[in-house]
């Protein structure tokens, strides 16, 4: 799961490289004057018009001075039939290379901001023209943007919206042929496997792994058990702890085959959205099965139980935000319109957080009441509920954290009018926006990712883990947040506002950067002191692991 947090960021930062590259190479980058881009048509005939009307030189005995200021201009390069008309000058008196001419709008604008009317100066922004060579140049590299963009963006929406669809779909396309020989193969090859894990049998353990990829089928929590037990072959440990949660994962497929028999039997399923059910049961990391594994691998029901079944119950919680989505809109639409008749005088950006945060909250707590009652209420969780208690509120904490972030994230989005003219120049802006709304978010997905990760594989969460995972993207959170909050709705002054956006994208962006060198860092760079704890460690594994092969020998002999 935290794997998948770092690929989102990493779509991001290719996303706005694109559009940015985009939006910059078509609009900021392109010579214009208050975002009228230079040879614009009637715009920037009208941009013109208002500059020599400003800077004086309407009437054509203005120009003479003109060109004795400026003698690298003259009347040949700017007026139409190169001569100076008699008539009152507009825009239409001047030819099409005189109304682009960059040394001539340089020097009409100069002349412009010398009038003590104009409060706010023009200036040509801007570096090249829109059919400039190095326009052309540059244009192609949009393609091999986009072509990065789409690359991610389609495994990755696999990944996170149709993971669990795509699996189903395999599932019911292979139905038949699973339940009359798929389901037997497997349900040998498990039973087969329990033996010699409850033996410890480490060689016949490795050549079951072997074969394992020639099964046909391979539901999810079986695909997990196999994993863990790749780690432990590696790492020679021990394999007997796997031997009850392989019965337990023998059971359960037995249960898949019944209940598929029996509906090939009777021609319909006997419960309701049979097919749906087993294709989930199949496919999904948070299904029944998948928890019962997790539980058999447990030696009691401590509170590591209760976090390990959060973590994969957690799963389910998308399923229940698309359910709670509607409700949501309507109490919100009720809620905010409560607020804005009670609270009329708010205003623009306090207005804006609390309409987002009025749906947002409203969606997640209804989603967490309806999870929170599918887990409570379930009868499997009857007498462990005690341990399942903080893991919820931890989890739930989190995730109205994360709405709440998002509310805020809105606000910054807002502030720009995207479809106002000339809000291209406001392009960077908007994009640190989306930055922060997509960087802050982020940060909390990525603690509950690294719960997920933690608690679904190991029984407790390391030390790194718990500083990479959890500490330091809180205080970035923490600080991220503060900033974008005083940044928004602080003591005014543009300096005050631009030292905390810049505290702001600092601790977002370093946070991320950090993160991603951090495990390279920490797995290559290796001091001579930890190289002698490694080597001691792994003698000590391949010590015990002796001395425990030897016990069984002789146990085995005085039977």
């Amino acid at each position: 799961m935290r794997k998948t947090v770092r690929l989102v960021i990493l779509l991001l930062v290719v996303a706005v490289i694109y559009f940015g590259y985009s939006a910059w190479i078509d609009s900021v980058a392109i010579y214009n004057i208050g975002a009228v881009q230079l040879g614009s048509g009637t715009n920037w005939n009208k941009t013109l018009d208002d500059l020599i009307m400003v800077a004086g030189l309407s009437k054509a005995d203005a120009w003479t001075g003109f060109f004795e200021k400026y003698t690298d201009l003259n009347a040949a390069m700017i007026f139409n039939g190169g001569t100076l008309p008699d008539v009152t000058i507009t825009s239409s008196a001047l030819s099409l290379g005189g109304s682009t001419n960059i040394a001539f709008i340089n020097a009409l604008i100069a002349e412009a901001n010398k009038n003590p009317e104009v409060t706010t100066p023009y200036v040509l922004n801007g570096f090249m023209a829109a059919n400039s060579l190095l326009k052309t140049l540059l244009d192609p590299f949009k393609m091999i943007l986009v072509g990065g963009v789409f690359a991610m963006f389609v495994p990755l929406t696999k990944q996170l919206l149709f993971g669990t669809v795509i699996g189903m779909k395999s599932y019911m396309k292979n139905r038949q042929s699973n339940v009359l020989y798929n389901y037997q193969k497997t349900i040998s090859f498990t039973e087969g496997l329990q033996v010699k894990l409850a033996e410890g049998n480490f060689d016949a353990v490795k050549a079951d792994y072997a074969t394992y990829s020639g099964l046909a089928f391979k539901p999810e929590f079986l695909n997990i058990m196999m994993d863990e037990i790749c780690s432990v072959l590696i790492k020679e440990g021990d394999l007997t702890v796997f031997a009850e949660a392989a019965k337990v994962v023998t059971e359960s497929i037995k249960e898949m085959y019944e209940k598929e028999r029996r509906r090939s039997i009777n021609g319909r399923g006997d419960e309701l959205f049979f097919d749906l059910k087993r294709g989930y049961e199949y496919c999904a990391t948070g299904s029944k099965y998948s928890i019962a594994y997790h539980k058999a691998l447990q030696d009691k029901a401590d509170n590591n139980l209760g976090w390990k079944i959060y973590s994969l119950e957690i799963f389910k919680f998308n399923f229940f935000l698309v359910a709670m989505f509607i409700p949501a809109v309507i109490i919100s639409a009720f809620v905010g319109g409560l607020i804005n008749g009670l609270v009329s005088n708010l205003t623009g950006d306090v207005r804006t957080l609390a309409v987002a945060a009025t749906f947002f909250v409203s969606w997640v707590i209804l989603t967490i009441i309806a999870h929170s009652l599918m887990i409570f209420r379930n009868e499997q969780y009857k007498n462990i509920k005690n341990i399942l208690v903080k893991p919820a509120i931890i989890f739930y904490s989190l995730y109205v954290l994360t709405f709440i972030t998002i509310s805020a994230g809105i606000v910054g989005v807002s502030k720009v009018n995207i479809v106002a003219p000339g809000s291209s120049a406001q392009i960077w802006v908007w994009f640190s926006a989306v930055a922060y709304l997509v960087l802050s978010t982020s940060l909390i997905f990525y603690v509950i990712a690294t719960l997920v990760d933690s608690f679904k594989q190991h029984k407790t969460l390391s030390k790194k883990l718990l500083v990479d995972g959890i500490i330091l993207p809180m205080i970035a959170w923490t600080i991220a947040t503060v900033s974008n909050f005083m940044a928004l709705y602080g003591p005014d002054g543009h300096s005050l506002q631009s030292i905390f956006s810049a505290i702001n994208g600092v601790t977002l962006v370093g946070f991320w950067i950090y993160l991603s060198i951090s495990s390279f860092l920490i797995n290559n760079l290796i001091s001579p002191n930890m190289a002698r704890e490694l080597r001691k460690a792994v003698e000590a594994d391949a010590l015990k692991n002796a001395k425990a092969k030897k016990s069984t020998k002789s146990t085995k002999a005085a039977k």
